[in-house]
C-alpha cells in the first residue's frame, strides 16, 4: 500500500513499523506521543521542518519488518511526554479542578522519590507532573500512583481548568467548582479532531482565563457567560461572547451542542476559534444557538 500525505503517522507506524527508522532519521523523536502520531504525514513534516517529497519517498521505500530496537525505545510509554533530554519522560496525574487533598500529595511525593524523579511541577492546567522518570519506571509508577492520566497532550478536551469560586473565594459570584467539575467529568479525554480547552470562572476575574480558552464560561451576578474559540500560544485568540445570564443546566446543554458541532466540523487539528473564522460566527451561532439568537448577544470578545 502506498504511503500517502493526508496519511497520519499513526496509520504509517501501524502499516510497517519499520518506518518509525525514517521519521527517527529526519528528525522525529516523540513517536509515541499522541499529539505526534495524529499528525499528518505532511503536517509532521511542516512540523519538524522535514521536506515532505524526500520523507514520502524514503517512508515508501523503507523495507517492511519492525523497528529498531532504538526507535522502539523512543516510543513513548502510554501516559508519558517525552522530556527535553530525549531520555526521561513526565507523568501528569489527572486532578480535577487542581483540588486534591494531603494523602494524595503524599501519594505523589513517595512514587516520586521512589523513582528517583527530578521534581514535581505544578502544571498551568492544575495538574502535578512527575518530571524526570526513566522509560522502564513509567507503568510501575502509574500503578503505584492508582490515578488516571490527565490528558496533557493529544487531540482531546483536556483538564478543565477551574478557579476556586464561591467554594473558596470571597469574591466569587457563581459556582465555578461545581460546574467545573461536571464538565472535566463529562468530557475529560473525550477524543475530538483537534485539542479542546476549557475554564470556568466564578466572577469576571477570570482567574481560570476563560477568555482564551475553547470554552470560557464565566461567572457574573446574573448568571454564567459563555465565550468561544479562545486560545493562547502563538497565535493567540480572544473568545468570542455568545451568550449570558445562564443557569448551570443551560451551560450544560449549551457545551453539549458546542461540542458536538465541533467534532461534526472540525478539520483535523483546527481548533474550535479556527473553524469559527472559516466558516463565520453567525454561522455558528445559528447552529447551536438557533436562528433567533444569532445575534441576540454582542459579539464582543472576551469579557
Amino acid at each position: 500500500m502506498q504511503i500517502t500525505r493526508n496519511m497520519t503517522v499513526g496509520e504509517v507506524l501501524k502499516l510497517n513499523p519499520k518506518t518509525a527508522d525514517v521519521f527517527r532519521a529526519m528528525g522525529m523523536q516523540c513517536l509515541g506521543c499522541p499529539s505526534a502520531t495524529a499528525e499528518t504525514v505532511a503536517g509532521a513534516a511542516r512540523t519538524h521542518g522535514i521536506d515532505e517529497t524526500e520523507l514520502l519517498t524514503r517512508l515508501n521505500s523503507a523495507g517492511f519488518g519492525e523497528a529498531s530496537e532504538e526507535a522502539k525505545a523512543l516510543a513513548q510509554p502510554k501516559g508519558a511526554v517525552l522530556q527535553r533530554d530525549k531520555k526521561t519522560y513526565a507523568i501528569v496525574p489527572h486532578i480535577p479542578g487542581g483540588i486534591t487533598n494531603p494523602a494524595t500529595l503524599r501519594k505523589i511525593a513517595d512514587v516520586a522519590e521512589k523513582y528517583g524523579a527530578e521534581v514535581i511541577k505544578v502544571t498551568s492546567a492544575q495538574r502535578l507532573a512527575i518530571v524526570g522518570l526513566k522509560h522502564e519506571d513509567v507503568e510501575k509508577a502509574w500503578n503505584d500512583l492508582g490515578m488516571d492520566p490527565g490528558h496533557a497532550v493529544g487531540l482531546c478536551v483536556r483538564s478543565v481548568k477551574i478557579c476556586p469560586a464561591t467554594t473558596f473565594c470571597k469574591r466569587g459570584q457563581q459556582d465555578a467548582v461545581g460546574l467545573g467539575l461536571e464538565l472535566d467529568k463529562k468530557y475529560h479525554g473525550m477524543e475530538l479532531p483537534g485539542k479542546f480547552k476549557m475554564a470556568v470562572s466564578g466572577c469576571q476575574n477570570s482567574c481560570s482565563e476563560p477568555a482564551v480558552r475553547d470554552i470560557g464560561i464565566m461567572g457574573t451576578s446574573k448568571g454564567y457567560v459563555v465565550m468561544v474559540g479562545g486560545n493562547a500560544g502563538v497565535k493567540p485568540r480572544l473568545g468570542d461572547r455568545i451568550a449570558d445570564q445562564l443557569e448551570p443546566d443551560q451551560v450544560l446543554e449549551l457545551v453539549d451542542k458546542i461540542i458536538n458541532w465541533y467534532k461534526g466540523n472540525a478539520r483535523h487539528n483546527e481548533r474550535l476559534g479556527e473553524l469559527i473564522d472559516r466558516v463565520g460566527l453567525d454561522t455558528f451561532k445559528q447552529a447551536v444557538l438557533g436562528p433567533e439568537a444569532a445575534t441576540a448577544v454582542a459579539p464582543n470578545r472576551g469579557i
